[in-house]
């Protein structure tokens, strides 16, 4: 979404986290000191130590064509936060020089899923020493090349992985080639790992994975393998997009393929992936698949009869901001709007942290704001004191932590 683009532009500064362990960007040590890996830091607060999801970007890298960490990432951090588990976002490519590898074919790459590996396990190091964080319930998730890179951090049989002290709980690969652990004929996994694939993928087929799956529990009846293939299904199909043609890959034989989002796949997906992670972590979801993905992660605000939703003219906007509050009302929910106190609007849309989003944008512009709407209903307030602003935000299931 451009709005969030826009404003995580000006955020991405590699700094430290703080001692508040506030949300934001990171930036962390490789094991051999000679890099620092960008990360963004999304913490789901808690009065005691909480797990926390390591995500890994596919081949395209975590950044998008602006420079600012893609939307994927601030979507699953609102996720992961609601279920109170942090999340950390690696970017592996920009200390090493590098935008995207797509392009390049596997055989002239400069970075390769070992290296991605030892990203993660200087994660692990860091996120180690953070007092808000549970090592014992650490999850490594990856989308394609960062789900082969998955495959590859959780190989038991490994001396570089057999040497780390602290090994992730569990593991998440959507869409990963398997090709390569299916020819490394001592692969073994000991950890729970759920892979998930499309079934009509032409990057990384799904026959490759139900080939690995079949392997490794043949060799060891109890291997902790879940497979689910997504029927109809291509690559990327957990993403919000339309289905599309990529051309100029490096790895494929035509240099083709087709990418982009099936909603059933997504959503079955998602409930998938929330099932496991409750299991392997022993956490209870707060929220219903329907909240986490159709609701808002924050408690809305009652609506407050100030107007009813779709008289445009009681928008205390000028004609200009009225207009952008009509196209406002054709979005899809969950959607937040806002009016700031310079007379501005901010909105956010189709996505379960539309209000804290929209906050968001109002302090880019280093503007008080306060909602005006909220999905179909006015909450907007004449007393300014009363207003729902942004300190009023409050997590679903938040005196549950």
């Amino acid at each position: 979404m451009t709005w969030l683009r826009h404003f995580f532009a000006l955020l991405f500064i590699l700094l430290p986290v703080p001692p508040s362990y506030a949300s934001g960007p990171v930036s962390i040590p490789s094991q051999d000191g000679k890099l620092q890996i960008p990360g963004y830091w999304f913490d789901a607060g808690g009065k005691s130590p909480q797990p926390v999801v390591i995500g890994l970007h596919g081949c395209g890298g975590g950044l998008d064509s602006k420079g600012n960490f893609a939307d994927r990432l601030f979507r699953y951090g609102g996720y992961f936060n609601a279920e109170r588990m942090h999340f950390l976002a690696l970017d592996s490519f920009t200390p090493r020089g590098q935008k995207s590898i797509c392009e390049i074919p596997n055989r002239l790459r400069t970075i390769n899923e070992s290296d991605r590996r030892e990203d993660v396990f200087a994660a692990i190091d860091w996120l180690v020493k953070q007092p808000s964080v549970d090592a014992s319930r650490i999850v490594v998730l990856g989308w394609s090349h960062g789900a082969q890179t998955v495959l590859r951090t959780i190989d038991a049989t490994d001396k570089y992985v057999q040497a780390q002290k602290v090994q992730p709980r569990a593991a998440v690969a959507f869409y990963p080639g398997c090709l390569l652990s299916n020819k490394m004929w001592s692969y073994e996994v000991h950890m729970p790992l759920l892979i998930m694939s499309g079934e009509l993928d032409d990057w990384t087929p799904a026959r490759e994975c139900v080939s690995l799956q079949q392997r490794l529990q043949k060799d060891k009846a109890n291997a902790p393998v879940d497979l689910v293939v997504y029927p109809g299904s291509y690559h990327g199909f957990d993403g919000p997009g339309p289905v599309r043609q990529m051309e100029g890959l490096g790895n494929t034989k035509t240099g083709k393929a087709m990418v982009g989002g099936n909603p059933a796949a997504r959503e079955a997906s998602h409930a998938r992936m929330f099932e496991f992670l409750s299991a392997q972590l022993g956490q209870p979801l707060l929220l219903s698949h329907a909240q986490r993905f159709k609701g808002h992660h924050y408690e809305v605000p009652p609506a407050s009869g100030f107007a009813a939703v779709d008289d445009t003219a009681a928008v205390p906007l000028s004609d200009a901001g009225k207009a952008r509050y009509a196209h406002f009302r054709t979005l899809p929910n969950p959607k937040a709007f806002a009016v700031t106190e310079k007379g501005g609007w901010y909105f956010n849309a189709g996505e379960p942290e539309a209000m804290a989003t929209t906050f968001r944008l109002c302090a880019k512009a280093k503007s008080r704001c306060w909602l005006y709407a909220v999905d179909d209903q006015v909450v907007w307030q004449v007393d300014v004191t009363a207003r729902a602003g942004e300190g009023g935000l409050r997590r679903v299931g938040a005196a549950s932590q």
